[in-house]
């Protein structure tokens, strides 16, 4: 296990593509020190900027990378990781997880825009608020999230499973403006949610658990009812340790269908309490 100490927070940004636990496994701390990392528009050697140290231990759990400091303004920890554990004591930057295939992030604090931007698969734990864009598209792409489990603890902001494939995100505060906007596909489970919910929406589900929110024009009620694979979904939400499932399980829920200028498969679920 290495420990990567930030000595001093920086205005400019510290970018870490290529730092995960796979990159690292037969280094040295010396060698994690020489890596490249993107200061600004200049590549330096992760050293200048992190005390590199290593920890000896077999215990069960214990984090392959383990960022300390104000890592607030360090972007891309822990993307395109395929394995391992990575674990960041404070806040994250942008990018967090983006394009991971596999391995577990857990970030203790918040994190910035793009967190788990077209992951692939593995998951991603944080413990406060997330910025914009989680799991969604880079603009351009056609594919955000594709697999794995994103679970924010508190609030999200605009356009979160944007272009969703597959997977599952799980916000248990509140999510912003464009919740699950042109989703292909996959599930989204948000506490409540803001204004123009599914726009776009082409299949996938989305689950809200408080608030009736303000449907678009694209969308139409179905029915009030019970599915049985919302069995499965509360399933998973256990196995992430969602703060609310005791709570929601027992509660039938509200359909509406759309978005209909996509063909109208989409599900738009609200938990209502009978």
């Amino acid at each position: 296990m290495f420990r990567l100490a930030l000595r001093v927070p920086s205005t400019i940004p510290l970018e870490l593509d290529g730092v995960t636990p796979e990159a690292v496994a037969n280094l040295s701390a010396l060698e994690v020190g020489k890596l490249p990392v993107w200061h600004g528009n200049r590549s330096e050697e992760l050293g200048q900027f992190f005390d590199v140290s290593t920890r000896i231990t077999t215990a069960p759990g214990q984090a392959d990378l383990l960022f300390a400091g104000d890592t607030r303004n360090v972007h891309r920890i822990g993307a395109g990781m395929s394995g391992g554990l990575v674990y960041v004591e404070d806040a994250a930057g942008r990018h967090a997880g983006a394009g991971m295939t596999g391995g577990t992030l857990v970030i203790d604090s918040g994190v910035g825009d793009w967190l788990g931007a077209e992951m692939k698969g593995g998951a991603i734990e944080v413990r406060g608020s997330a910025g914009n864009m989680v799991g969604a598209a880079y603009r351009g792409s056609r594919h955000g999230m594709t697999g794995g489990t994103i679970h924010v603890r508190g609030d999200a902001g605009d356009e979160v499973g944007l272009l969703m494939r597959r997977g599952l995100i799980a916000v248990e505060g509140g999510v912003s403006e464009f919740a699950a906007a042109s989703m292909i596909a996959g599930t989204l489970v948000a506490g409540s949610v803001g204004r123009a919910v599914g726009a776009g929406m082409k299949r996938g589900t989305l689950l809200i658990l408080a608030g009736e929110p303000a449907m678009g024009p694209g969308f139409r009620f179905s029915c009030d009812y019970s599915p049985a694979y919302l069995e499965l979904l509360f399933g998973d939400l256990r196995r992430i340790c969602f703060g609310k499932t005791a709570a929601i399980e027992r509660h039938p829920v509200r359909c509406y269908r759309g978005d209909l200028v996509n063909g109208g498969t989409g599900e738009v679920l609200v938990l209502f309490h009978s």
